[in-house]
């Protein structure tokens, strides 16, 4: 048995557990998400009235992660599964069940999103109504996103648990507040700072577009660069003064820090995975003011 099949088997017994579970004992309803990040979103909104579990745990890579035993029994009684929407493993998750468990909540958290599409595979799930096109996944990282997904979240927690109804409006105008000052403080920071970067997988595309930035990525369709391409890249960040270079945690530095070697650009841990979202878009920002201790 593959892992895919393993993982379909998985999610389909819990979403059947979900349909049939209904609400837990302490009728506090208990959702899934896939990443840490809409864990965020989600609590940000949801308070203390839902309990939320992420089917990917932290330092675990989404595109080979296979559920738990425990997992399965511990979301059996889930009532909404909030996804993220555009990333390519999800995609297969909710492809496989959701015909079949027509009463189980999925929330498409981008739903609304202006997608990022690009001629590129690996990078998520095909553009439906554009063949050969694929959307770039990371569609949490940006705050203009955020606003958007905020409101998704807030209408699946009211169709999920509509007693609260409006106590999760109440907490998503607060959200959209922060959201605006926070948006209001990156622009002020980027105001005088590096307005090229690169990073090592792109996972800033959506923030890069917010801001006028430009974004150069060291991996090329997924894969290490050749020597040609880095060559290509180091010419780059020479002509163009570029000062810093996002490593996500999970990735293997040595390419990076032969980059850094090269060009004597900053080395800075950027994790788009991370719970506290809107810290990692304050860092990224700061680290492109030059506010930030570097890693290396």
């Amino acid at each position: 048995m593959t892992k895919t099949t393993t993982l379909i088997i998985a999610i389909t017994a819990m979403l059947t557990a979900c349909t049939a579970g209904g609400k837990q004992d302490a009728e506090k309803p208990l959702v899934a998400v896939s990443i840490e990040p809409q864990r965020y979103f989600v609590e940000q909104i949801a308070g203390d009235k839902v309990e939320v579990k992420t089917l990917v745990p932290k330092g675990a890579a989404p595109e080979t992660y296979d559920l738990t035993p425990n997992q399965i029994v511990t979301l059996g009684q889930c009532q909404a599964y909030f996804v993220m929407g555009h990333l390519a493993f999800e995609r297969q998750w909710v492809d496989s069940y959701s015909s079949q468990h027509p009463h189980t909540s999925i929330v498409d958290m981008s739903k609304g999103v202006d997608p990022i599409v690009a001629d590129t595979p690996h990078i998520g799930h095909q553009k439906e109504d554009i063949p050969g096109l694929f959307v770039e996944p990371h569609t949490w990282m940006s705050v203009r996103n955020a606003l958007t997904i905020a409101n998704n979240v807030c209408e699946g927690l009211c169709v999920t648990d509509p007693e609260n109804k409006a106590y999760y409006e109440q907490r998503l105008d607060s959200l959209d507040k922060r959201l605006h000052r926070l948006d209001k403080r990156i622009r002020t920071t980027l105001a005088t700072a590096d307005s090229t970067f690169l990073i090592y997988h792109p996972a800033l595309t959506y923030f890069a577009r917010d801001y006028g930035l430009t974004q150069i990525s060291i991996e090329s369709d997924g894969k290490e660069p050749s020597p040609r391409q880095m060559k290509t890249i180091i010419d780059k960040a020479a002509a163009k003064g570029i000062n810093v270079l996002f490593i996500q945690p999970e990735f293997d530095r040595r390419t990076a820090e032969t980059l850094v070697k090269s060009t004597g650009t900053r080395l800075v841990t950027v994790n788009p995975l991370a719970y506290d979202w809107e810290k990692e878009m304050t860092a990224a920002a700061d680290a492109l003011a030059g506010n930030e201790r570097k890693d290396r």
